[in-house]
């Protein structure tokens, strides 16, 4: 195999790392907003689990903290207890629906998420800034170009 092979498979696995990340934040984000609005699939499944609406406030507010930590840089112990928090309102709303009796289609994703939550913690590197990170990757650092 040639070097420009391996380095190319490296770079993938590297990249590959960010895509449990990028799932989970992506997850976290549109379900605070889902959470706080109240639409009413979120009225609908909470009504059926038997939880009160202001828990559906109390869930977005706490995704809603878990984003700015993960997503502001610095700060690696704020971080291990945004990704802990959402590993239990992940694995919370599985078990919920397992308890309920609802079938996979219910709690298979909640319990996807819970393990990309898992991998994104564990795979991405820790202690480094956003543009350390991108520069691990060997990637060009996004942002506005010097003149």
């Amino acid at each position: 195999m040639s070097t420009r092979t391996t380095s190319s498979i490296s770079r993938g696995l590297k990249l590959a790392r960010w895509v449990p990340v990028t799932a989970v934040v992506a997850e976290t984000a549109v379900g605070a907003y889902w959470d706080l609005a109240r639409i009413s699939y979120v009225r609908d499944s909470f009504e059926h689990l038997g939880y009160p609406m202001y828990f559906a406030t109390i869930l977005g507010v706490a995704k809603t903290a878990a984003l700015a930590a993960i997503l502001t840089p610095g700060h690696p112990q704020t971080k291990e207890w945004a990704y802990a928090g959402l590993v239990f309102v992940y694995g919370g709303a599985a078990s919920s629906h397992m308890a309920a009796g609802d079938g996979p289609d219910k709690w298979a994703m909640p319990l996807f998420f819970a393990a990309a939550t898992f991998a994104a913690r564990a795979w991405l590197p820790q202690g480094i800034s956003t543009a350390a990170a991108w520069r691990a990757l060997g990637t060009a650092v996004p942002g506005p170009r010097p003149a």
